[in-house]
């Protein structure tokens, strides 16, 4: 009787906990660059230019901050950041998860990860466009 033994190394896929981290990557480099802004200053257009594209970049990377964005609602700067990220955050965490355990090897989890980035800021960028030629 024969038995395949090998003692090469075995790999079961990537792990979901390092998954869900590089998940969070991308928001968290979206929400560091919306906030290196700068909200207290007054400047110039240039600098109210740099705010709305902040702006822009926070909502594409905390889709959840829209919730606040109803006018009933009375809320300052910080709690929009705070509830944006604290909601969305665990939403990219779990993408990252779902998409490690989906995925055989790095290469093939990095693809997806940059085309699933890649379609949601194309999806938001339409969507604002679209809300914004509806609005004027």
């Amino acid at each position: 009787m024969k038995k395949d033994v090998s003692f090469a190394p075995r790999r079961h896929g990537i792990s979901p906990l390092i998954g869900g981290f590089i998940g969070i990557s991308y928001p968290v480099l979206l929400t560091a660059i919306s906030l290196s802004v700068g909200f207290r200053r007054a400047g110039d257009m240039g600098e109210f230019a740099a705010t709305l594209a902040a702006s822009v970049l926070f909502l594409i990377a905390a889709p959840t901050a829209w919730v606040l964005s109803f006018s009933f609602i009375d809320v300052t700067r910080f709690t929009v950041l705070v509830f944006g990220i604290v909601t969305s955050f665990p939403i990219w965490y779990i993408l990252g998860v779902a998409l490690a355990r989906g995925s055989g090897d790095w290469l093939v989890f990095i693809r997806r990860y940059v085309v699933v980035c890649v379609t949601w800021t194309a999806f938001n960028l339409v969507a604002i466009a679209v809300v914004a030629s509806l609005t004027a």
